[in-house]
C-alpha cells in the first residue's frame, strides 16, 4: 500500500489501529500501569545498620595496623618530597630575580651602559664594512685582521676606562 492509498482512506486513526499497524505509527503504544498490591514493602527499612559514624580526631588516634602505620610513613614522605620541591623552586626563583636584578642594575650604571652602547656601535660598523668589502671582493684575511686588531684594542681601552671611571665614581661618592 502507498502512502497516497494511506492518506486517500481518510481521517486519523484511532491509536489502537496505529500500533498495530507500525507503517502509520503516529502514536506509542499504551504504557501498562504497574499498582503495586504487595504489603510486605512496608516493613524494609532504609538505613543500612553496618554504617558506623567515625570521629573527627581519628587521624589522631593510635595506629592499630601495619597498613595504617605505612599509609602514614607513604603520607610522611610525600609531604617532605613537596617541601623539598617548594624550597628548590623557590631558590630557583630568587636566583633568577637576582639575575634579572643584577643584569638591569649593571645596565643601570651610565659607565657599563656607555660601554655596552660604544660596544655594539663598533660592532656594527666592523660587520658592515666587512659586508661592503665582501661584495666587492676585496675582503681577505688582512682584512680580518685588521677588523679583529681593532675590535680587541677597543675592548681594553673600554675595560680599563671602565675599570677607571668605576673608580672615580666610588671615590666621589664617598
Amino acid at each position: 500500500m502507498s502512502y497516497a492509498a494511506v492518506v486517500a482512506k481518510g481521517g486519523p486513526q484511532d491509536p489502537q489501529d496505529a500500533y498495530v499497524a507500525p507503517i502509520c505509527s503516529s502514536a506509542a503504544p499504551p504504557v501498562e500501569t504497574v499498582i503495586p498490591t504487595d504489603s510486605s514493602v512496608a516493613s524494609l527499612i532504609d538505613v543500612d545498620s553496618g554504617v558506623s559514624v567515625v570521629s573527627s580526631d581519628f587521624q589522631d588516634q593510635p595506629v592499630k595496623t601495619y597498613t595504617q602505620a605505612e599509609r602514614l610513613e607513604l603520607e610522611a614522605q610525600v609531604a617532605a618530597e613537596e617541601e623539598a620541591a617548594r624550597v628548590r623552586a623557590a631558590k630557583r626563583k630568587s636566583k633568577v630575580q637576582n639575575a634579572g636584578g643584577d643584569l638591569l642594575a649593571w645596565f643601570k650604571d651610565p659607565v657599563h651602559s656607555g660601554g655596552a652602547f660604544a660596544s655594539t656601535a663598533l660592532l656594527v660598523t666592523l660587520g658592515v664594512f666587512g659586508y661592503k668589502k665582501y661584495k666587492v671582493g676585496e675582503f681577505s684575511w688582512k682584512t680580518a685582521g685588521i677588523g679583529a686588531s681593532v675590535l680587541v684594542g677597543f675592548s681594553l681601552v673600554e675595560f680599563y676606562a671602565t675599570k677607571f671611571a668605576q673608580n672615580y665614581l666610588k671615590k666621589k661618592q664617598n
